[in-house]
């Protein structure tokens, strides 16, 4: 693997480290996450892993200003995404792909990628459908470039077609394109190969690539699939109860006995620590 030096997206935003400084949520009195700190550095592929109840989704809903930090500091580059409100990160160059596809399944996938674009909309939406004069211009761009995503996804065949209609795994890039479409600096995909067949996780794991390789953009992404994390990520962040237990690059996480013992209970196991956990993470 190759960390991009780009530190520029292909759409010409800069990229920035996003910075999870001692990062504490509690919720009543349970610590959901303990002081957790590490940086996703520009132009790489982090991966935040744990077995079940280690607090990735926790974390992720943290970072997307979902859940209300107890202590800690969450920054991308010079911009303070501690007290921001969830629906302005788009707007910050933060794109979501979510484990639970959220798409209109009505809609065409033209439309489920076009919402994307919000942000990046003058006057919003609204302006569209009071038909405002210079919009026709604008959602032609939009439009165009919906198109350029969901080609560079494999997925334009679909453009008109519902979004309930496809395969699982093009909704999943579906959702993917949708994310894309906010023009991210960092994309936060939540388990992006869950339910998918082991051809289908090797051609999402080249997608990701592409996305770091190609786009220029940052990404962060909870995934239970060990193979796919371990072949592509630049490093890896492993939380177990709440807690940070590593944060180094790939080979390193593999051989760490904390981490073995948290996937397999016990440290005489090191050799299977690079394929499927034997327990189950969440």
């Amino acid at each position: 693997m190759t960390q991009t030096t780009a530190q520029q997206t292909r759409s010409g935003r800069r990229v920035r480290p996003l910075r999870v400084d001692d990062l504490t949520v509690r919720f009543g009195g349970l610590v959901a996450l303990d002081h957790v700190s590490f940086t996703v550095e520009p132009g790489s592929i982090h991966a935040l892993i744990g077995p079940n109840g280690a607090g990735k989704s926790t974390c992720f809903n943290a970072i997307s200003g979902v859940y209300r930090i107890a202590e800690g500091r969450i920054t991308l580059g010079e911009i303070d995404l501690t007290k921001t409100r969830a629906h302005r990160l788009a707007g910050l160059g933060i794109g979501r792909a979510f484990q639970s596809l959220s798409l209109s399944p009505t809609s065409t996938v033209f439309d489920n990628v076009m919402l994307g674009r919000h942000s990046l909309t003058a006057g919003g939406f609204l302006s569209y459908g009071l038909r405002a004069p210079w919009t026709s211009r604008s959602a032609r761009r939009h439009g165009e470039r919906v198109t350029e995503i969901c080609e560079f996804l494999g997925i334009t065949r679909y453009l008109r077609t519902p979004a309930g209609a496809l395969p699982y795994g093009d909704q999943k890039r579906v959702d993917i394109a949708r994310a894309l479409a906010v023009e991210p600096t960092l994309l936060m995909l939540d388990e992006p190969a869950a339910g998918m067949s082991a051809g289908e996780t090797a051609d999402m794991a080249r997608l990701i690539q592409d996305v770091r390789d190609e786009l220029g953009v940052s990404v962060l992404l909870v995934e239970h699939d060990m193979g796919l994390v371990m072949g592509i990520a630049d490093r890896v962040t492993v939380l177990d109860f709440g807690r940070l237990i590593a944060d180094d690059v790939p080979a390193a996480v593999q051989s760490s006995p904390a981490v073995i013992h948290a996937y397999l209970g016990n440290e005489d196991s090191a050799g299977d620590a690079g394929g499927e956990p034997g327990r189950e993470a969440g």
